[in-house]
């Protein structure tokens, strides 16, 4: 070929080439970052939910403690004896007279939450879900709220401690509910005589957030549900069209709102750009639903949630990227076009000569350092001194989930070290390398990595430091996945607390719950309730189909019951097919509506093998847990002697623990 066209075609190529490699860096550049946002926008969002639902069970704690005060329940009950002796509402004196004595009992606790730890609202209401006393506004009293906190009802109609976001008379945010019990006379039984409302300052948890991501967050809420359920002079103070703004950290969002640059809201998380006064800024908004939405999805949300952020520099630092690349890619074709125009015309053969041996020597190089990395089992990375990637072997790429080219160069803590297992932020000066990087210490730990799809997995991990004449110029990082020691020992324990066919609690197991939450209601008091069940005639069912479809009606029964019941509920395997559910915060009609249910289900539902089909019933014993019970062996007697009345009047059936029922059947026996 002649060497004039060896020339053109060379250059044509490098030309093709340093196009190429430009293009698809700058495509790497905009996939790199449109896959951040999205990371973003979901870990905005799952930070809100998650520090919501620990505000939630923060207020149920508080109810929880309070609610167990036997003052407070004593007063509530005497407060609805005189309110309803004074003709309802407000009541007369008497009440006035309880109020004022319940204040006083709450004053000191409620000005140390108040003031200390957030508290904002703290509603005590009669049954019907009348306010009582407001600690926050205690001259507001005797209104009806059960037409605007259905979650309150629902507490009062199933005792079932919630919480959630609610937009009430006094106050909206999130706030918990608990009913509040009273047994007028020792060993009777107790009495709902209220519920417990309590509520925590949303601008403080909202600050917390801003403060803690550097973002700006804001909840605003439709005017519609607002003007509808709050009193005027409670009512959030910034009111914009047809929006109130509850709580904001900056005051952007309410100035976006009335310039109307936001989109109209979505109940998913989705985040989009605005520019405002010469920034950018990214936006994630998601729908806020109050007791009706989080029962019902098509129940329009009450409001939305912003969480913004100021993307200006990083929009900047992404045009950089872009222009250097375009930049880098223009000089390199330049300089290799002027480079090999040089070489091939002082000397071809020197040229291809030169080109051999840097080539040979660059590959027997690459080889020996990619060799002396990938053949360690153990995954192996080294960062510089502020923390960045400069080298990492395939072990390590695998276990972490991403490509080389994604994590050359980026930070190691902010790119799989970034969050604590539960999602919580984790900062660089308590991570063991950020530790190692500060003072140059040895350390070897158990921690969790992230991988690139947000999973995370146990590691042990030594970090070693690289000191060069006395500075510091980075560490070395090795890490051992433990995934297997865990899942091992995880197994151990589940062989250990767990029966083996049906995936149910065994019998030891479940008797060391059952004492644990005995225990609990002596200290604490409340309900909680037992079934014990037996699987009528399962014998027929192995004499005539065989144990092993024996067994799978026992699995198809636990699986029943856990479809049934709550999570917080247990149930164990006693021995056969006998098995025994234990219901905490439950009486015996919350225990006697599941058992019915759960009877019902069981027997609808039959066990399928082939095309044989067996239907099987459950006849199920009922009784409660008292305060009085020092061990297991009282309430699984009262349950056990329950069971034998429901069998004996007939089996698939129910029955309550109850002394003279049980006395006339043994009677009739005999």
């Amino acid at each position: 070929m002649p060497y004039r066209l060896v020339v053109l075609l060379t250059s044509i190529t490098l030309a093709v080439i340093f196009a190429a490699v430009g293009l698809y860096s700058r495509w790497q550049i905009d996939t790199r970052y449109a896959i951040e946002r999205e990371a973003e926008t979901a870990h905005l969002h799952n930070v809100y939910v998650v520090q919501d639902e620990v505000l939630a069970q923060r207020t149920l704690a508080l109810g929880y403690s309070i609610s167990a005060n036997e003052d407070i329940q004593r007063l509530l009950y005497e407060g609805g004896r005189a309110v309803r002796a004074e003709g309802g509402g407000q009541g007369g004196d008497r009440a006035a007279e309880i109020r004022n004595e319940l204040f006083h009992v709450m004053a000191r606790q409620w000005n140390d939450l108040h003031t200390g730890h957030e508290l904002e609202h703290m509603n005590f209401l009669l049954p019907g879900i009348t306010a009582f006393l407001r600690m926050n506004q205690p001259d507001r009293f005797g209104d009806m709220q059960a037409d605007v906190h259905p979650m309150l009802v629902a507490v009062e109609h199933d005792h079932k401690a919630r919480s959630g976001f609610e937009i009430g008379h006094a106050y909206a945010g999130i706030c918990g509910g608990v009913v509040v019990t009273y047994m007028p006379k020792p060993g009777g039984v107790p009495h709902v005589v209220g519920v417990l409302e309590i509520g925590f300052d949303m601008t403080e948890r909202l600050e917390k957030i801003s403060r803690q991501l550097n973002v700006g967050i804001a909840i605003v809420l439709k005017s519609a549900n607002v003007d509808e359920n709050m009193w005027p002079t409670s009512r959030p103070l910034q009111k914009i069209g047809e929006e109130y703004v509850l709580a904001a950290t900056r005051p952007e969002a309410a100035e976006w709102i009335a310039s109307k640059l936001l989109p109209a809201a979505a109940r998913q998380p989705r985040g989009h750009d605005v520019q405002w006064r010469g920034r950018s800024y990214q936006v994630v908004a998601f729908a806020l639903d109050d007791y009706h939405g989080r029962l019902d999805p098509a129940h329009p949300p009450v409001g939305e949630v912003l969480i913004w952020r100021d993307v200006t520099d990083r929009l900047a630092q992404l045009a950089g990227e872009r222009n250097s690349v375009l930049l880098g890619t223009l000089v390199g074709y330049i300089v290799m076009q002027i480079f090999m125009l040089f070489i091939l015309s002082v000397s071809r053969d020197e040229w291809e000569r030169r080109l051999r041996l840097n080539t040979e020597t660059i590959e027997k190089l690459s080889r020996h350092n990619t060799l002396l990395l990938e053949a360690a089992g153990e995954g192996i990375l080294g960062v510089d001194d502020s923390g960045n990637i400069t080298f990492i072997n395939r072990a390590a790429l695998e276990m972490i989930g991403f490509r080389r080219d994604d994590v050359m160069g980026r930070n190691a803590h902010e790119t799989f070290h970034h969050s604590h297992p539960d999602g919580s932020f984790y900062p660089i000066e308590e991570c063991p390398l950020g530790k190692t990087m500060a003072d140059g210490e040895v350390r070897e730990v158990e921690e969790a990595l992230i991988r690139q799809d947000g999973s995370n997995f146990p590691v042990t991990m030594t970090i070693t430091p690289v000191v060069e004449q006395g500075k510091r110029l980075g560490a070395v990082v090795v890490f051992h996945d433990i995934t297997e020691q865990r899942n091992r020992q995880e197994a151990l324990m589940r062989m250990a607390t767990t029966d083996s066919l049906t995936g149910a609690s065994n019998r030891r197991h479940f008797l060391e719950l059952l004492d644990a939450e005995l225990a609990r209601q002596r200290r604490h008091g409340g309900l909680a309730s037992l079934l014990m069940t037996d699987l009528d005639f399962f014998k027929r069912v192995n004499d005539t189909h065989g144990h092993a479809a024996g067994d799978v009606v026992l699995a198809n029964f636990v699986r029943v019951v856990r479809q049934t019941v709550r999570k917080s509920d247990v149930i164990g395997r006693m021995g056969g097919e006998e098995f025994a559910i234990l219901l905490p915060g439950d009486g015996i009609s919350g225990a006697q509506e599941l058992a019915e249910r759960l009877r019902h289900t069981f027997e609808t539902n039959p066990v399928q093998i082939g095309n044989l089909i067996i239907t099987v019933t459950v006849s199920i014993g009922i009784a409660d847990l008292r305060a009085d019970d020092m061990t297991a062996d009282a309430p699984l007697r009262r349950a056990d002697e329950a069971l034998y009345v429901a069998k004996e009047s007939g089996r698939n059936r129910t029955a309550v623990y109850d002394p003279p029922t049980m006395k006339r059947i043994v009677e009739s026996d005999a």
